[in-house]
């Protein structure tokens, strides 16, 4: 049986993955949207459902308002002495970790372990005589320079940094904008395992030394050359339990960037030579020093049993910013979604909860309650990413309004304008069947149309628009409450599913 990539078309940034038992673990990056650091689970490497999430909030009060681009960037999870651990960066604050007994439960809050501007792709090493070393990255927008690894001695107890920060590897020439650095051990030396080139057209490099500080043996082991996945960029050595039916028993989860979609998620497989060098993709096949991602390839070994997996079925859906006991409550089926009072824009709104593309083409529909949504509240459906529009519902008295909602201009974090498009029903609509439909139109590309329904019997739409990707993240979609503040219990009802 064989595998098709992507194995993961989804938006799940900088892959990391470990085995643990019979549990294949994934974590990625997600920025500035909350509950933060997902744990997924495999049993295969191939099927995957999203399980958990470590991280609640971002410990400083920035995070309360949204920080597009900012926040979570890179994690590493790993396993020692009975624990889970996934170390982490913010490339305005520093580098944290955060624990759990149970990959599936509460996991600690963030604890800093070295405080500072500009360090990212954190990854932590147990050495064989019990110290404990973290190599990273560094951020030119927040430090000055990057294309350059560092080294962290931490303290084997508190995980805190005992050592000042030392630069081990310069790959200005050979390997600029080498990053996301991941820390591996194997027949006496040490490995780290980083993209360089960057994201969109890079390439895989493996460093390797006898010692942990270098110097460093390079080699690119994994680039486009004639395949379809550009820049196969950041992601983790994992070894299955056993062997495959052509012989393979260790792999290569990486990224590929892909517009709208985001950063979808590619198995390569991977073998040893001899010599002590992995090949990656294609060079399995013809021994070549650098290989190519393949399309498709024989299967992992599945591992016994079943897959862990939340049921809940908002579970994809995140806050734009650290989320408020007062933003939602859950009941079921249902989210109960308080109109929170708001005279920001959408782009500045924290309390909008979206989730990632995840399939070519889809049709989503929600189902909302306005029986309790006052005079002067709005809910609305959204598609975003650098830019975005919405289709919104408003209490007006008696009637109820209904509105089109588009930004227009910035780059990256900057704000947006607003323009908005709509008109005055008379009569009810105490309910409304939202629908979101989404179609590919190329390989990067999409474009979407908002629709909604009401019980009283007026419809509208948005009409299909281009949809385009986010700042580092792919598009998003989604749904808000918000209030002019005069009510302070309105709140509307949603269910999915």
């Amino acid at each position: 049986m064989t595998y098709t990539n992507p194995i993961v078309l989804c938006d799940y940034s900088d892959p990391d993955v470990i085995r643990v038992g019979d549990t294949y673990y994934m974590t990625a990056s997600s920025f500035n949207f909350l509950p933060g650091l997902p744990v997924l689970a495999s049993r295969d490497l191939v099927h995957w459902s999203l399980a958990s999430y470590a991280c609640r909030e971002i410990p400083f009060a920035r995070y309360d308002e949204v920080q597009n681009a900012c926040g979570i960037w890179a994690p590493s999870i790993r396993f020692h002495g009975g624990k889970f651990y996934i170390f982490v960066a913010t490339p305005d604050e520093g580098i944290f970790f955060t624990s759990a007994e149970n990959p599936f439960g509460e996991w600690s809050a963030l604890e800093c372990v070295w405080k500072g501007k500009g360090f990212e792709d954190p990854c932590p090493i147990w050495d064989d005589d019990g110290r404990v070393f973290l190599v990273h990255a560094y951020v030119k927008s927040r430090i000055g320079f990057n294309s350059k690894l560092g080294l962290l001695e931490l303290d084997p107890v508190t995980l805190l940094a005992i050592s000042d920060d030392k630069v081990i590897f310069d790959g200005t020439k050979t390997q600029p904008t080498i990053e996301g650095p991941k820390f591996y051990k194997r027949g006496g030396f040490y490995y780290i395992f980083a993209p360089a080139g960057g994201v969109t057209d890079g390439w895989q490099a493996v460093l390797r030394s006898r010692k942990i500080d270098g110097k460093w043996e390079e080699r690119i082991v994994l680039a486009q050359g004639s395949s379809s996945v550009n820049g196969p960029h950041q992601g983790a050595w994992v070894e299955s339990a056993e062997e495959n039916g052509v012989g393979i028993r260790d792999w290569f989860v990486h990224f590929q960037e892909r517009g709208v979609f985001g950063r979808i998620v590619h198995l390569q497989p991977m073998k040893w030579t001899e010599d002590g060098w992995p090949l990656m993709g294609s060079a399995v096949m013809t021994g070549a020093e650098c290989g190519e991602p393949v399309s498709s390839f024989e299967m992992p070994v599945p591992l016994s049993g079943n897959p862990s997996a939340c049921e809940f079925p908002f579970r994809d859906f995140q806050f734009s910013a650290n989320p408020k006991p007062d933003y939602a409550r859950f009941d079921g089926k249902s989210v109960v979604l308080r109109c929170v009072p708001s005279s920001s824009s959408l782009w500045r709104m924290a309390n909008v909860m979206t989730k990632k593309i995840d399939a070519e083409n889809f049709d989503f529909e929600l189902a909302a309650d306005f029986s309790a949504m006052d005079e002067g509240s709005r809910f609305g459906v959204i598609f975003v990413g650098n830019e975005y529009k919405s289709l919104e519902v408003r209490r007006l008295g008696d009637s109820f309004g209904y509105a089109v909602v588009e930004s227009a201009g910035g780059e990256g974090d900057e704000e947006r304008d607003e323009t908005e498009k709509g008109g005055t029903v008379s009569g009810t609509c105490s309910s409304a069947v939202f629908r979101v439909s989404f179609r590919k139109t190329g390989g990067r590309s999409g474009e979407a149309c908002i629709s909604l329904r009401c019980d009283g019997g007026f419809s509208f739409s948005t009409g299909k628009f281009s949809v385009e990707k986010g700042h580092w993240v792919g598009g998003r979609f989604g749904f808000y409450a918000s209030s002019d503040g005069k009510s302070g219990g309105s709140h509307v009802k949603v269910r999915i599913g």
